[in-house]
């Protein structure tokens, strides 16, 4: 039985927690598991967000695959697998803690793993395939894999838009190239709509491509490219830059992206040093310098490094779920931030000057204290609010600009993290707000000037990365199955109360009714055992409109494959 090993070659960490305040906290489990306050999962992504596309969330999916323990249940019957319930967020995956269908199957041991996962929701419906071909070693930390994630609406979420629409799309590839580097391929679709509440299905949404070549058992180089397609039936019709010509289109993929950014890079074992430019320019991201008061000259200075160990984390504001006593998102939504938010008064003790005491609620995604000067290598603070150089009226936001005093680089970054589980009162109308983690972001420390690690790389220039024509389509079909076999959760790691560490042996009969668990939906009722669409209803009194056939995913007329992506942009900075 092949391995599945995480891919070594990504960031490893530690995490810093804030100061514990007590706080006023709900009992959810007086919540049903389908309330969104308990539904929406958590994400997980890198601050220095270009290489989090860069190496891509592989090691995540491999995470999943792994803890399914596949070497135990693989190759059963045909068209029949298994339930797991998986701790996502130990997996940094966002999904919620439903039950996994997993089909896991490997002829003998020298053939490849093929493995298959699928999840019942009323939501959006996930399906991923895995082929591994050989498992990852110190001198190929990629090994030779191909991994793919689709991601579409049920069409019960008005925003998401109807059933099938495409809300997230991946495909990963590693080979070993005749030379015996190894090519790491990644290209990935994501719909905001997952990303932001605010806003619908199909009005905003990003495609990135990647490629990697690493050099076994030293270090690699690569490039990721960045598209941010706005359509226009969005609301950001007018929000437009003045060099695009007149008469543009702006659908994706063939369509003028509203940006464009292309991120080179090289790595060692120790470290990655990056550059970013702007597509449609050429512009370097600028970097301002505190002790010169003066963006940063001459432009290698630009390059930034960080390090691949030992991460800090923050909850940046537009990342919070904000919930009402009935278990749904707030429905309040600013109309102008500068003036328009809820207020929650709330205790914290600082120097911030910047700070005022209140917790300020833009909308059921939003919340906001105040913002600090921080170190990126450690998150240590510097001076008593902002940044030198930076204000609140920069564009696109005050937290983006990089400031480098004293040859470390700094960025502003919220105050503090307001602790999941936090019940606000709300100062205008008294009512109360449960607030949850749903993003959570992972800085890595930026290296010093000067860093020896850092000097021996050398950015090379831009490779062509994959397109849209890169992503496969697997018919992932959800398999028959029966009661869960694995479960990674306990009361202490998760919001659904079905989930606490209830499992069944795979040849066990629980309720004595001769089919053995793994073939049991319903293990503890006899009267029951078949759910062929996996709704929790026995399929001889399932009377819903589409009966027990089990869902499927179509992207028929969402390929794109007659359209080639929009590419008149500068693949290379300029001077």
């Amino acid at each position: 039985m092949r391995i599945i090993f995480l891919i070594i070659l990504v960031f490893t960490s530690y995490s810093f927690s804030n100061n514990a305040i007590p706080v006023k906290t709900w009992d959810l489990d007086n919540y049903g598991e389908n309330a969104p306050i308990k539904l929406i999962g958590k994400l997980f992504f890198i601050h220095q967000y270009y290489l989090d596309l860069a190496f891509g969330r592989v090691n995540d999916y491999l995470c999943l695959f792994r803890n399914t323990e596949y070497q135990n249940f693989s190759n059963l019957e045909d068209g029949v697998g298994y339930e797991a319930i998986l701790d996502n967020n130990a997996c940094e995956n966002g999904e919620a803690n439903l039950p996994w269908l997993v089909v896991s199957k490997q002829a003998t041991t020298s053939d490849n793993l093929v493995m298959e996962i699928s999840t019942p929701n009323n939501v959006a419906d996930a399906r991923l395939k895995l082929t591994l071909e050989e498992e990852t070693t110190l001198a190929n930390p990629y090994g030779v894999l191909t991994l793919d994630y689709k991601y579409v609406s049920m069409g019960n979420v008005p925003r998401l838009g109807p059933v099938n629409t495409p809300l997230y799309n991946t495909t990963y590839r590693s080979s070993v190239l005749e030379n015996n580097q190894v090519k790491y391929e990644a290209a990935v679709f994501i719909d905001k709509a997952i990303l932001t509440p605010n806003i619908d299905a199909e009005q905003e949404s990003y495609f990135f491509g990647t490629k990697i070549l690493h050099t076994q058992n030293l270090g690699g180089h690569g490039t990721v490219t960045e598209f941010d397609f706005r359509p226009s039936n969005s609301p950001f019709l007018n929000a437009t830059p003045g060099f695009f010509p007149n008469g543009y289109t702006k659908a994706y993929p063939d369509g003028n992206p509203f940006i464009i950014t292309t991120t080179n890079f090289a790595y060692n074992d120790n470290v990655v040093k990056y550059e970013t430019h702007a597509g449609y320019t050429g512009q370097k991201v600028q970097i301002y310098n505190a002790d010169t008061s003066s963006l940063e000259t001459p432009l290698a200075n630009e390059e930034l490094c960080v390090s691949r160990t030992g991460s800090w984390e923050y909850v940046p504001a537009i990342r919070y779920g904000v919930f009402d006593s009935s278990g749904n998102r707030i429905s309040f939504v600013t109309s102008n931030p500068q003036t328009d938010f809820q207020t929650a008064d709330y205790n914290y003790v600082t120097t911030n000057t910047l700070w005022d005491g209140k917790i300020k609620i833009f909308s059921s995604g939003w919340l906001g204290n105040a913002l600090q000067c921080k170190k990126i290598a450690d998150g240590t603070h510097f001076g008593n609010g902002l940044c030198p150089g930076t204000s609140m009226l920069d564009i696109p936001n005050p937290t983006v600009r990089i400031v480098r005093i004293n040859g470390e680089d700094y960025q502003n970054f919220p105050l503090f993290d307001i602790p999941e589980g936090t019940v606000l009162t709300v100062d205008q109308t008294g009512a109360e707000y449960y607030v949850r983690h749903l993003g959570v972001a992972k800085v890595y420390p930026a290296k010093p000037q000067g860093d020896t690690d850092c000097n021996s790389l050398t950015i090379q220039a831009s490779m062509d990365t994959p397109d849209h024509k890169f992503f496969n389509y697997p018919n992932v079909v959800s398999p028959r199955t029966g009661a869960v076999l694995v479960n990674k959760l306990n009361t202490t790691t998760d919001l659904f109360s079905y989930s606490k560490g209830l499992k069944y042996t795979k040849n066990g009969d629980a309720d004595n009714d001769g089919i053995p668990n793994y073939l049991d939906a319903f293990p503890e009722d006899a009267t029951k055992s078949l759910d062929a669409d996996h709704d929790f209803i026995d399929d001889s009194e399932d009377t819903n409109a589409n009966g027990t056939t089990p869902f499927l995913q179509d992207w028929t007329n969402h390929k794109h494959l007659e359209k080639a992506i929009y590419s008149n942009y500068l693949k290379q900075p300029q001077n």
